[in-house]
């Protein structure tokens, strides 16, 4: 007899479900269901000025506001030719450092670590493991610091700005921040301890590891995007290699790179041979045995591992733009021609594409929003089914619990995702 059993995802960013449809004991279909009410920016971009892209595009969302914002600029500064100096390059990448640090906190900490320590929520962790709950939060309030001093407020930034920055962050702000990273670095390195034992899944597939470039122009800017095996495209080139579709149970489309359902984030990045600074390394040398090669599993130690590498990385930036100096704020303005410009960057749950066609009055024309859980969709439903398949005969709480965690592997953000409207 047949039967469908419902999971409404807890703890992940937006609202889904997990439908596994069963004969008997035996499973004959998962559907992921992101079910988010649909954000429609792509539509609401067109006709917009150029000005006005980056500034409304970044309200997708909250939490990943600044990466969506640095992704739109580089995508408009694309089609109109603008060049930022070094300053604001620099500048732009300490931010989104500091976005990583939030996000990693924010998920490690506050979204998995219950899982592991068997507790329901951030509540029970309180009571039972107190001083690891404030030692995430420590290092998020960190990363919260870099984007109201660097942006100028927490959520979408002011200063960050087409072609430069509205005023450079002074030596006295940054020397201030480059205290509270060293505050946390500690906790930062030491992170991965507590994500090191796996969730005892059955095996699941092994991930198509997809990120920019590692050997391109760094984490804030890319010319390429390579997967795993040695397959690469330009990012101006995306559309040729990621074909979307449209589910007819999902808000988001269902992506396939180059013919794979690719994963991005974390695990591809170190996957993908991503450079490291000197003590994430150290840690990375220790543990990655247990990262290359495994399953999803492994993106939470990766993620760890990119919380140690975002403070180390956000206080060399600190300290070049300390050694630059203060100077006047860029303030580089277009020629407006006609033509389109596409940007890829690393948010922290993976691959971001931002792409934009614009008229020569500097109007646009198309928008193309291409998110981190987007492209994971079809590799989370294939791991969904394997793991249901693989838990055949296991009472219904236990198979939905672990289906529940593996989502949480992922760390999505369901409301970035979702952009599809049935009519």
């Amino acid at each position: 007899m047949g039967s469908v059993v419902e999971l409404n995802l807890t703890r992940v960013e937006g609202h889904g479900s997990v439908k596994v449809y069963r004969e008997g004991s035996r499973v004959e279909r998962v559907e992921l269901c992101l079910t988010d009410s649909p954000r429609l920016f792509e539509a609401l971009l067109v006709g917009k000025s150029y000005l006005e892209v980056p500034e409304i595009v970044c309200r997708i969302c909250s939490l990943c506001s600044t990466v969506h914002k640095v992704t739109a600029l580089l995508a408009v500064e694309n089609a109109f030719g603008v060049e930022v100096s070094g300053a604001t390059a620099l500048t732009r990448e300490l931010i989104m450092q500091g976005g990583m640090i939030q996000d990693h906190a924010l998920h490690l900490y506050c979204l998995l670590l219950p899982d592991l320590l068997g507790v329901p929520g951030v509540t029970g962790l309180a009571q039972k493991a107190p001083e690891l709950l404030k030692a995430g939060l420590s290092i998020k309030r960190v990363g919260n610091m870099i984007q109201e001093t660097v942006g100028g407020r927490l959520i979408h930034s002011v200063n960050i700005r087409l072609g430069g920055l509205g005023q450079r962050v002074g030596k006295k702000e940054l020397l201030r921040l480059r205290h509270e990273l060293e505050s946390v670095l500690p906790a930062c390195r030491d992170a991965y301890r507590l994500f090191r034992t796996p969730f005892p899944f059955p095996e699941l597939p092994s991930p198509n590891a997809l990120a920019v470039d590692p050997c391109g122009a760094g984490r804030s800017a890319a010319i390429r995007c390579r997967m795993g095996g040695g397959e690469s495209f330009a990012v101006s080139g995306y559309r040729e290699a990621i074909k979307e579709s449209v589910l007819p149970h999902s808000n988001a489309k269902y992506s396939k790179v180059m013919g794979k359902e690719a994963t991005v984030g974390a695990l591809a990045r170190l996957s993908l041979g991503v450079r490291l600074r000197a003590q994430a390394q150290g840690v990375f040398d220790e543990v990655k045995h247990e990262i290359l090669g495994r399953d999803i599993r492994g993106n939470s130690l990766a993620q760890a591992i990119e919380l140690c590498d975002a403070a180390e990385r956000a206080i060399e930036l600190i300290d070049r733009l300390v050694e630059e100096g203060q100077g006047p704020p860029d303030d580089v303005g277009p020629v407006l021609r006609a033509g389109r410009g596409s940007a890829a960057c690393e948010a922290p749950r993976g691959l971001l594409i931002h792409s934009y066609g614009f008229d020569s009055n500097g109007i646009c024309t198309e928008a193309d929003v291409v998110t981190p859980t987007a492209l994971n969709q079809g590799a989370m439903a294939r791991d969904l089914l394997a793991l249901a398949r693989g838990m055949e005969g296991e009472e219904t709480k236990k198979m939905t619990t672990a289906l529940e965690r593996l989502i949480r592997c992922y760390d999505p953000c369901i409301s970035c995702a979702v952009h599809v409207l049935k009519l």
